[in-house]
């Protein structure tokens, strides 16, 4: 995974989290938060490497298909980037993306 990947997978569990199972979030923030291999995360769970990425890529998609309905993230970015600009303009843009919600 890249980082710019690793980047957004953190975000996605730092909103989306509490929806994963508590296995799926420890082992997720085991590989994103603490750059864990999955050799590393395995022994930590007493797990097959097979079994960390099977979890890895269930919780990368259940993490993508939460986004992709909610949009919490990218509203969040959008937000940001908003506040960046002069002030006027701020709050028209901030406008803006609270009515495209």
């Amino acid at each position: 995974m890249s980082v710019e990947q690793n980047i957004e997978y953190g975000m996605l569990l730092d909103i989306y989290g509490d929806l994963l199972s508590e296995r799926q979030y420890e082992i997720i923030s085991s590989y994103v938060n603490n750059d864990m291999s999955l050799s590393e995360i395995a022994d930590n769970f007493n797990i097959s490497r097979s079994a960390v990425l099977d979890a890895l890529n269930t919780a990368k998609r259940k993490l993508n298909e939460f986004e992709s309905k909610l949009k919490l993230y990218h509203l969040k970015k959008s937000l940001e980037n908003a506040v960046k600009l002069d002030d006027t303009l701020c709050k028209n843009q901030i406008k803006k993306i609270l009515e495209e919600f």
